[in-house]
């Protein structure tokens, strides 16, 4: 496939880019997004993704985005374009970045027929991109591979939760417009609310490790709303010291999913 050079900003496809750089509301009108970087244009390569174009920045850019790029010319599927320095960096996600952007078809996720018994994250709100995208990839670090997500959260597949979480996309199953209610249709799952405001001490809680669990997180600040509670089997905090007020969500979720990693591993380890 031929290599095209585009110099105009008012070309067709720098006009889509910019949309989806920007705009969660594109991505969704699309069904496309953008992931910048050499290490998501290696994920989605190694995942099989499906990648529509990818874009190289003309000029001096990393060994590194050049041997990607010839890797997906390898491929004979792919459209590929190199743009101008100026037209690149109106486009990218990320301004001066390593010079390579690919776009990738949204997957389209259907809901299961049968409620599903694994492990899940649930985002409650959480509008922080940055907090979504970094629970993503803690949830995988920690053997999680499903996630839903309430229609208040960060839309999941905007290039700014792609790029905190490095990856975890291509390796993960992900609901979006979940609402409280419908959580018990997707997963059997014992549901677990991280709340602040109150519940059991996680430390000392016993035996909720035993079976697949689907831990929810709520909005930065306010935290998990009623309905959430609502449907939650069981309500735990993380203790912490009294001069700190609370916990960043993403940080809260990594205390809650590697505590049930640890005690796993020593059911595991323990026969």
């Amino acid at each position: 496939m031929c290599i095209v050079s585009i110099q105009s900003a008012e070309n067709a496809n720098v006009k889509r880019w910019k949309k989806l750089s920007e705009n969660a509301r594109a991505i969704g009108k699309f069904g496309l997004t953008l992931a910048e970087g050499a290490h998501l244009a290696q994920t989605a390569l190694e995942k099989g993704a499906e990648v529509c174009s990818v874009m190289l920045r003309e000029g001096e850019v990393s060994a590194e985005a050049k041997a990607l790029f010839a890797a997906y010319e390898a491929l004979g599927s792919v459209s590929l374009f190199t743009l101008k320095e100026p037209l690149f960096e109106a486009v990218s996600p990320v301004k001066h970045g390593v010079g390579i952007c690919v776009e990738l078809a949204v997957p389209k996720t259907e809901l299961p027929e049968a409620a599903l018994c694994d492990d899940a994250v649930y985002l409650d709100g959480v509008q922080d991109a940055g907090n979504v995208g970094t629970i993503l990839r803690t949830a995988l670090a920690s053997g999680v591979r499903y996630a839903a997500l309430s229609p208040k959260t960060s839309r999941v597949w905007t290039p700014k939760v792609l790029r905190a979480a490095m990856g975890a996309h291509f390796s993960m199953t992900l609901f979006e417009d979940v609402a409280p209610r419908d959580l018990a249709r997707i997963f059997s799952s014992r549901r677990l609310a991280a709340d602040a405001r109150g519940g059991s001490d996680l430390f000392k809680s016993k035996g909720w490790e035993k079976s697949p669990t689907v831990w929810m997180f709520g909005a930065e600040g306010p935290g998990l709303t009623d309905e959430a509670l609502s449907v939650s089997r069981e309500r735990f905090l993380i203790p912490i010291e009294s001069d700190c007020e609370s916990l960043n969500v993403a940080a809260a979720a990594a205390v809650c999913l590697f505590e049930q990693k640890r005690r796993r591993l020593i059911c595991k380890s323990n026969g």
